[in-house]
């Protein structure tokens, strides 16, 4: 069976800025259970935490912070289009559904998706970034 797991994972740069990437990974396992451990595994073995120096040269920290959720995929079904995550919410006192949909859209708007290292480089000319290309290649 096929599961998809869900990370929170946090990067720190040296110069203060965080950011927070969600990060759907699949894989073939036997449980959810499972399906937890071989993420780990993987973040383990693919140095997706390794601290790297970003573009402006300064030292960028990366953790996970959460595996925050699993899901099972049915992939048996003959559609051309298949699930590979869902996450339900549910309102309650503290969390009216319009409270529920106004953080779901406006972490959908195209800029709020843009994964924070290429938001560093959003506001820069073509000169500036090739400039920076060219430092980083030095």
């Amino acid at each position: 069976m096929k599961y998809s797991v869900k990370l929170l994972i946090k990067s720190t740069a040296e110069s203060g800025e965080v950011s927070i990437e969600e990060s759907i990974l699949m894989m073939d396992a036997d449980s959810f259970d499972d399906a937890y451990d071989k993420a780990e595994r993987y973040v383990k073995m693919s140095g997706v935490c390794e601290p790297y120096v970003n573009i402006f040269g300064k030292r960028v920290d990366v953790e996970v912070v959460s595996y925050a959720d699993c899901f099972r995929i049915d992939d048996d079904e003959a559609d051309e289009v298949t699930e590979v995550y869902s996450s339900i919410a549910c309102p309650n006192a503290k969390q009216t559904e319009e409270m529920i949909v106004a953080v779901h859209e406006a972490s959908a708007t195209p800029k709020e998706r843009t994964p924070f290292r290429s938001m560093e480089f959003a506001n820069l000319s073509d000169e500036e970034l090739e400039e920076l290309l060219r430092k980083a290649k030095e």
